[in-house]
């Protein structure tokens, strides 16, 4: 190009002596290269307005939102899933889905909550019972569902010690469950017996949601239901469905924006990036033993 800008030339040999410095800048190049005039503009738009490690963390964030999106698009209604490998890790770990509130690392394991659910349920969670299970000591396996429960903590108004200050109980039911009356009733006795075991300190407020495929119509409006006087704890059946439509909303949409995207990706794949599980898991392992 024999009538390059002599400051394009030098912009080009400087970034080229750079990118030869790392171990990524071949690869860099070669997408630089087949990139389309809209797209090298709205790159440099992109490095005007952010640094790419800001952009990165971002992207990242929403990319892992989308993510769970998309499992539960796939997942909650394939009757062959593993659920408990998969689809309850997601849920559980994605507590943005039940709302903006809970939507902050404030929200953490706590050994007395912990030790009060695992009493409830007279039972600890087992090395195998789902993945990575010794990092999630919140979660137990009772019959047909996993339970988690996680807290927020404050300093108590008359003291400088720290209590409890919101219980965030999620009871995820798998193999295509249709919530009744029955299981409303339980959940309903899991947040009482939990205020009343005498091993939560402070004062807490408990949101408890109970999870499936889909709900009895005989509950009808009573899918909410409040516990104590005054008022100690919140119990709510929703679906899988609902927690999808919602987060869609919550993320203005960006799903059906981006669509093409994910459409490529493996079960297997999506598993890996959100819960950032290095290994490959067989998401149809009991089919495929049974």
């Amino acid at each position: 190009h024999p009538t390059i800008q002599q400051d394009f030339l030098s912009a080009a040999v400087k970034a080229v002596i750079q990118l030869e410095k790392t171990r990524s800048g071949v690869s860099l190049l070669q997408k630089i290269s087949c990139l389309s005039e809209e797209d090298v503009e709205g790159l440099n738009r992109l490095l005007e307005d952010w640094t790419v490690k800001d952009a990165l963390a971002v992207l990242d964030e929403i990319d892992k939102r989308l993510l769970v999106i998309e499992a539960l698009e796939r997942f909650s209604s394939d009757p062959n899933i593993d659920e408990l490998n998969t689809l309850h890790p997601l849920v559980i770990q994605a507590r943005w889905l039940f709302g903006p509130e809970f939507d902050s690392p404030l929200y953490t394991s706590n050994v007395s909550l912990t030790n009060a659910v695992h009493q409830l349920f007279g039972k600890k969670p087992s090395k195998d019972s789902f993945v990575n299970s010794r990092n999630r000591p919140d979660i137990v396996v009772v019959g047909d569902s996993s339970i988690s429960a996680v807290c927020s903590e404050e300093f108590s108004d008359h003291s400088n010690v720290v209590t409890m200050r919101r219980i965030l109980l999620i009871e995820l039911k798998k193999g295509g469950s249709t919530i009744g009356r029955d299981e409303l009733t339980q959940a309903n006795n899991y947040v009482d017996d939990l205020l009343n075991c005498g091993l939560l300190d402070g004062d807490p407020y408990i949101n408890a949601y109970v999870v499936g495929h889909r709900f009895d119509s005989r509950i009808g409006n009573s899918r909410i239901r409040k516990v104590g006087d005054p008022e100690k704890g919140r119990i709510e059946v929703i679906t899988y469905s609902q927690l999808v439509r919602t987060a869609q909303q919550r993320l203005f949409k960006l799903k059906n924006e981006l669509n093409t995207r994910y459409k490529g990706l493996t079960d297997d794949t999506i598993v890996q990036k959100v819960l950032d599980e290095p290994e490959q898991m067989n998401l149809f392992e009991a089919t495929e033993s049974a």
